[in-house]
């Protein structure tokens, strides 16, 4: 669907663009989120402001979510987007968090460990009941957590639907790591075209925290995307995450600039 000044198209009410001499602005739903909140949840996947009418124009995009009934949008821009990010603020969006994304270049250059004595597996049905109670409640960071417009109970269930999904993915794969028969931590990974292993979703189980297991953790997924033949390793972290990016940091990932989150939730 595309939009301008003078109409906007309902073809498909779920996603559109608005792109005139003020703004462009375009938003898509996110589905995976909608079966969890019962409702619409979109997500603004660009926007760029070119003058003061943009103030107007983005009135269009208020038209549209509304219209279909949808209670949460987020939206993620660069660091330095303020003109953006003061825009999203007029009509009700509110900061949540800001967001790393550590990379690990050159990585078939370097020597890996792989001393971590952990075992690394691909997950199977019988693994799936350990890795979902540990991923519904080893995300307290995360935006649908830290958001007090928002039911916690959600994001649990938001993280545990995508371990699930997971399993069976087309593309993403999930990784289960023991020692001996105790699941340390849980890894969604995915290779990409370019050569990057992503790193979609990570925790250590909660019983397993505060025993060193996370730097043997993230020492045998390195080891892993090396031996996979990744040339690189990317993932996101929210900067309230302190001590998991401490961890990256030892572990010689590089930090670009981040991104900020920001949520409309309807008011209730």
């Amino acid at each position: 669907m595309s939009c301008n000044t003078e109409s906007l198209s309902q073809a498909t009410p779920t996603s559109g663009v608005i792109d005139t001499p003020a703004l462009r602005l375009a938003w898509s739903e996110a589905p995976w989120d909608t079966v969890i909140f019962g409702y619409p949840v979109l997500q603004i996947t660009d926007i760029q402001v070119h003058s003061p009418a943009a103030a107007k124009d983005i009135a269009q995009f208020v038209h549209a979510r509304d219209a279909v009934g949808s209670r949460l949008v987020s939206c993620r821009l660069p660091h330095e987007r303020l003109r953006e990010s003061m825009l999203l603020e007029e009509i009700g969006f509110r900061f949540i968090e800001m967001l790393y994304q550590p990379e690990f270049d050159n990585l078939q250059s370097h020597s890996v460990d792989h001393g971590h004595g952990l075992s690394v597996t691909r997950a199977t049905a019988a693994d799936l009941p350990e890795v979902l109670e540990a991923a519904g409640s080893a995300f307290g960071n995360e935006r649908f957590h830290i958001d007090p417009r928002l039911p916690s109970p959600l994001g649990d269930l938001r993280y545990q639907n995508w371990v699930r999904s997971s399993l069976d993915h087309a593309s993403q794969r999930l990784h289960v790591l023991r020692d001996g028969p105790l699941l340390v931590a849980f890894f969604v990974t995915e290779q990409l075209a370019d050569g990057t292993c992503y790193w979609h979703l990570n925790a250590v189980a909660p019983g397993a925290q505060g025993q060193g297991y996370g730097w043997r953790a993230w020492q045998a997924m390195l080891a892993q995307a090396h031996l996979e033949g990744a040339e690189r390793v990317r993932t996101a972290i929210v900067a309230r995450n302190h001590r998991v990016l401490n961890l990256y940091a030892r572990l010689g990932f590089r930090f670009p600039a981040p991104l900020m989150t920001f949520h409309w939730v309807h008011p209730e």
